[in-house]
């Protein structure tokens, strides 16, 4: 009798070991809802350079880093985390960067902050930026496939270009080597909307807008940050995303080490690799 009891047991115990696996198994399956970190690493395309305006003695002058360099697409680092410290509320971070340069002989005078650059001279164009933001998100509406939420934070980007050229590659038309350069910190305040939406059990869609205008002190502008990307996230360790960017910042800025304009708009797409725990 007691080993039908035991055998029964046994029995009833493997049953609801098998009833119980789909429940263990859809507890440890990756959620973009739920879980609270997500990482992504990958890489975004580019096809613009920034133009750049700098006044000074020379006179003032907008430099088209796009069409001095000679633009075209390139590919750069990307960084985007996410900790998802309670239901509703979130913080959110990225960053990414590139650069590029180019020699070019000039077919007309440039006269870009206190140095003239002159017809025939072999230029030298570099650029290069950085983007840094953080934002704060809180989902004003959560259902069991997807959120809607609202987003307020800080946007740091910085920038670097210079333009330099050599007597002795110049031609005749310079009598020794030039250069100007000129570096902005554009730190600008945003604030936006952002929607998640499971599409089946492991593909994702989400799209995120960001805007903000500014006049204050030393700075008069505007940026804006438009994002939509599809992640196939079968395993939590295990994520392959695409999207789509485009980034503007349009900004004036009167300081002693950086005085004109800066005007640049940027999109192409994105593919990362996605992490979510």
């Amino acid at each position: 009798m007691w080993r039908e009891i035991r055998k029964s047991a046994r029995w009833a115990s493997a049953a609801a070991l098998l009833l119980a696996a789909p429940a263990v198994m859809a507890e440890g399956e990756p959620s973009l809802l739920n879980d609270r970190f997500e990482l992504a690493l990958g890489t975004f395309g580019i096809n613009s350079q920034p133009t750049i305006e700098l006044n000074g003695s020379a006179g003032s002058a907008k430099v088209d880093f796009d069409r001095e360099i000679g633009g075209g697409d390139s590919f750069r680092g990307r960084i985007d985390a996410q900790w998802r410290f309670a239901e509703r509320h979130k913080l959110q971070f990225s960053a990414f960067g590139a650069s590029q340069d180019r020699e070019r002989r000039i077919s007309e005078e440039i006269d870009w902050g206190d140095t003239s650059f002159p017809v025939d001279a072999l230029v030298k164009f570099d650029s290069s930026f950085y983007v840094i933001a953080g934002v704060y998100d809180y989902s004003f509406v959560r259902r069991d496939t997807w959120e809607l939420g609202a987003n307020i934070g800080l946007h740091w980007t910085h920038l670097e270009g210079s333009l330099k050229a050599k007597a002795e590659n110049s031609g005749g038309s310079l009598s020794r080597d030039v250069s100007e350069s000129a570096s902005l910190d554009a730190p600008l305040p945003v604030i936006g909307l952002r929607g998640l939406w499971s599409l089946t059990h492991d593909l994702w869609f989400e799209a995120t807008a960001q805007y903000f205008a500014l006049s204050i002190g030393d700075y008069d502008g505007n940026l804006q940050d438009y994002r939509a990307s599809v992640t196939w996230q079968p395993r939590k360790w295990l994520g392959i995303g695409v999207g789509y960017e485009r980034f503007t910042v349009d900004v004036d800025v009167e300081k002693d080490d950086f005085n004109g304009s800066l005007d640049w708009t940027y999109d192409g797409p994105m593919i990362f690799y996605n992490a979510s725990f």
